[in-house]
Parts: structure tokens; sequence; C-alpha cells
């Protein structure tokens, strides 16, 4: 998707509805750059699903209290029916994702891509550091 726009478009978006990332603006595009390198590859069993959530729909919404609807982006795995967080995982994979939007949901190619750049380096720009982050993690579930 990032080969039908430009870097420049997806971080004034990004800028846009992130405005607090306004002083790492060369992180972010360091890893569009990364992205818009990484060679295409067939990676089975990860999928990006992008879903309205809207919590007003749900028979326990009490207003004033719940949220609003916002956009989810999360993995899916059909192998083992399992969502999960993409913050940890391999920008590679990020890249080769197939993805797959809510059929009723109208959003620009730039305003998705800057979404799954925040969500994407949610833990860093550096993806040792971010691996090494899921490590640790791991490792305090496990003592507990």
């Amino acid at each position: 998707m990032l080969k039908t726009t430009t870097i420049d478009s997806v971080l004034d978006e990004l800028l846009i509805s992130y405005p607090e990332c306004i002083a790492d603006k060369h992180h972010y595009k360091s890893v569009l750059e990364f992205i818009d390198q990484t060679p295409t590859t067939i990676i089975d069993d990860f999928i990006i699903m992008v879903t309205l959530i809207d919590p007003s729909e749900e028979e326990a919404y009490e207003e004033d209290i719940d949220e609003e609807a916002y956009l989810s982006i999360a993995g899916y795995s059909e192998k083992e029916n399992l969502h999960f967080a993409l913050g940890f995982s391999r920008w590679e994979e990020w890249a080769n994702a197939k993805l797959i939007i809510q059929e009723d949901l109208e959003i620009k190619k730039e305003e998705l891509l800057a979404m799954c750049l925040y969500e994407m380096t949610f833990y860093g720009f550096n993806q040792d550091e971010i691996a090494n982050e899921l490590k640790d993690l791991e490792k305090g579930i496990m003592m507990h």
C-alpha cells in the first residue's frame, strides 16, 4: 500500500492524527523507508485486521462512561484463530501482511498507513530493542 502514496503524505497524516509525534518525525520516516525497501515475501498466517469498534453497540454500554468508537488494528492468525497486538511484530511481517479492512469502513490509505506506523513503533524505533522489550515482558509474566 505504501507504494501507492508517498512517505511524506503518510508522515503528514501521522502528525494530524498524532501531533505528539513531531519530535520523532525522522524516526518514523526511517521506518517508512525501511518498509518501502523491504522485499516482498509471502508470510503465512499473518493478517492485519482493521475494524471499527463501537462500544455503544454493546448491551452493557453506559453513556458518559464508556469510550467513543475507535479503529482497531490487530493481527490475526487463522491457524490459531487468535487476534494479537501488533506492537511486537517484525516490520517485515507488517510490510508483507495481508490487510483486511472492514467492508463499510471509509479510511484514506495515508490515514491507515499512519495508524499502522504508530502501532508498529509503539514500543520504539529499533526492532532489536522492541524484541528485548517483549522478552522482558514474557519473563515478567513467567515469573508470576
